[in-house]
């Protein structure tokens, strides 16, 4: 039956949001070279973007509404060109979609469906993006001792900082910083979005699930 399809979509969906915790893992490993700390933690503001994703597969396996499970999908598998780190929500992404296209929804909701779903994706997408280029420059300074830096951001007069002496052992650029701005706003709407899909279809729950397992 297609109801057997909601199950391995929560599971799958559940993958996800594992492989978001990774992810973070991954990013903070990598970002252990001198450099000040963000003021919005990448390794918290990228891996939001994935369990979001995961976590509206949830609901939309849970309630039964194809749409959003097959949306969820689309999302994973675009989101999954952002970096070599996010390469691997491909596969679980494809699983998604072939797994929500098998979820008996409800007749007579597939256009409202539909458009929730589109809406989501947007409201998803516009969070990554708002992240990514509410973004700044800052040049810095490291004083002290590399084992127990201390960091000055000071004016920028170009591209690349000379070191002014003393005690400072490095110094640097960097172009892409996130922002508290990207970041708030990439709160508002990954919750507009979870928000969107959970209040839309709520009395639909899983009782008919349960009755098929």
């Amino acid at each position: 039956m297609p109801d057997r399809n909601v199950r391995p979509a929560v599971w799958v969906s559940i993958v996800i949001v594992g492989l978001s915790v990774a992810v973070g893992l991954f990013i903070q490993v990598q970002s252990q070279d001198p450099s000040p700390p963000e003021d919005m933690p990448r390794a918290i503001a990228i891996p939001a973007l994935y369990a979001t994703m995961g976590l509206l597969a949830v609901v939309g396996a849970l309630q039964r509404r194809p749409a959003i499970v097959v949306a969820a999908g689309l999302l994973c598998v675009v989101g999954a060109i952002l970096s070599i780190a996010t390469i691997e929500f491909v596969v679980p992404g494809i699983i998604l979609i072939a797994l929500g296209a098998g979820i008996e929804g409800r007749p007579g909701r597939r256009r409202r469906e539909a458009v929730i779903a589109a809406v989501a994706v947007v409201l998803v997408i516009g969070a990554g993006v708002a992240l990514l280029s509410m973004t700044e420059g800052r040049c810095w300074e490291a004083a002290g001792s590399p084992a127990d830096p201390v960091y000055t951001v000071i004016p920028c007069g170009g591209e690349s900082v000379i070191p002014s002496g003393g005690s400072t052992f490095a110094s640097g650029f960097d172009s892409a910083d996130l922002t508290v701005r990207g970041g708030l706003s990439e709160t508002v709407l990954l919750l507009s979005a979870l928000g969107l899909a959970a209040l839309t279809g709520r009395g639909r729950g899983v009782k008919p699930v349960a009755a098929a397992d």
